[in-house]
């Protein structure tokens, strides 16, 4: 049977992913996907580990492991200058990457880099870079204040005296939020984790993520320990892309933007904004109402939540929508349980007795 180069790269990308996974059954797996031999899976195998993109590890349950390249490098914040530079001269080059992760790299890093220079109140600035043929992963971390702590901070100065670290984690889900409003938008975070395929933030430890699946408490674990590695203060922020994709930067701004009117759209992952937990009490819903009125459309994607109690329901898509009727929420992803609970909540009539 002979593949075009096209399907020839798909089982090469679905192999290296499953040797990613550690999928046991890596073999019979591919060999499926595809409507080809074992046979033919193990002369896949044999090409990747003459290319240098993975090798033997016994240890792993499918028998193999990417090869990845590690660098580093850190900065002192007092003596940088231009930070577009730095990126672009040290990091960027290292990055074997298509047009599209290029251009998201180029964006993202700028935005999370000047974070750490112009928010820590740091020293000193790491960027770690791990590469292998399949993605990217890139860690920034500092030695400052905490991203968490500094949003309590700032909201603590402006009034809002109860303000804590779970609502800063929150905060940074919606966007147009930002410490220092006269040189930011608070724009870079929220289309940042839109962008990558992964990102998370750990700070005093509370972690803020987007992109990931699976055991929730042992990725939260460990990013914890993960973080650990590289500050025992201040803010690290792990970011993942692979080096083939096909997101295209332009499509997911003008999703969220407009062209006369800036950022008018935003999207709420439900159960990562109630920090891993089902939807269930009305102060869960007011820390994810806040400012929601500055935004024309609020997109509440509820995948993984199982279900919503009424309070959380009603606060939202009750008492919000009557204070803001001009934003327009749109529930997306709910179960047949969820589903029906918004229904009943959007169809519940309350009335009053006047005595």
């Amino acid at each position: 049977m002979s593949f075009t180069d096209i399907k020839r790269n798909e089982i090469k990308l679905y192999l290296l992913r499953k040797i990613d996974e550690d999928d046991e059954c890596l073999i019979s797996k591919v060999a499926d996907a595809f409507g080809i031999s074992m046979t033919s899976v193990k002369r896949y195998i044999d090409s990747e580990i003459s290319e240098g993109h993975i090798v033997t590890e016994k240890t792993n349950k499918c028998g193999y492991k990417l090869v990845d390249s590690v660098s580093s490098f850190e900065y002192i914040i007092d003596e940088i200058g231009n930070c577009d530079e730095l990126i672009m001269d040290d990091v960027c080059p290292l990055l074997n990457c298509n047009a599209y992760s290029k251009r998201i790299w180029d964006y993202v890093l700028c935005e999370i880099f000047n974070n750490a220079l112009e928010h820590s109140k740091g020293t000193n600035v790491k960027v770690s870079l791990k590469y292998n043929y399949l993605f990217s992963q890139i860690i920034i971390s500092d030695n400052g204040v905490g991203v968490f702590k500094n949003i309590v901070d700032y909201m603590n100065n402006n009034g809002q005296n109860r303000f804590n670290l779970k609502d800063s984690v929150v905060e940074l889900y919606k966007g147009k939020f930002t410490s220092c409003p006269e040189r930011h938008s608070g724009e870079g975070i929220f289309f940042s984790t839109k962008l990558l395929d992964q990102i998370s933030i750990i700070s005093d430890g509370m972690i803020f993520k987007s992109g990931y699946n699976g055991d929730l408490d042992i990725i939260n674990s460990h990013l914890l320990s993960y973080a650990m590695k590289f500050t025992d203060k201040g803010t690290v922020v792990v970011m993942q892309l692979e080096n083939n994709c096909k997101r295209n930067i332009k499509e997911v701004f003008d999703f969220y933007a407009d062209v006369d009117e800036g950022f008018i759209k935003t999207k709420i992952p439900v159960f990562e904004a109630c920090l891993d937990r089902n939807p269930l009490s009305r102060s869960q819903a007011r820390r994810i109402c806040s400012r929601l009125n500055n935004f024309k459309e609020v997109i509440l994607d509820f995948e993984k939540v199982e279900y919503m109690a009424q309070g959380f329901a009603d606060e939202i898509f009750r008492v919000f929508h009557n204070d803001y009727p001009d934003v327009v929420l749109t529930p997306i992803n709910m179960n047949e349980e969820t589903r029906n609970m918004y229904l009943y909540t959007i169809h519940n009539k309350v009335c009053s007795i006047n005595n």
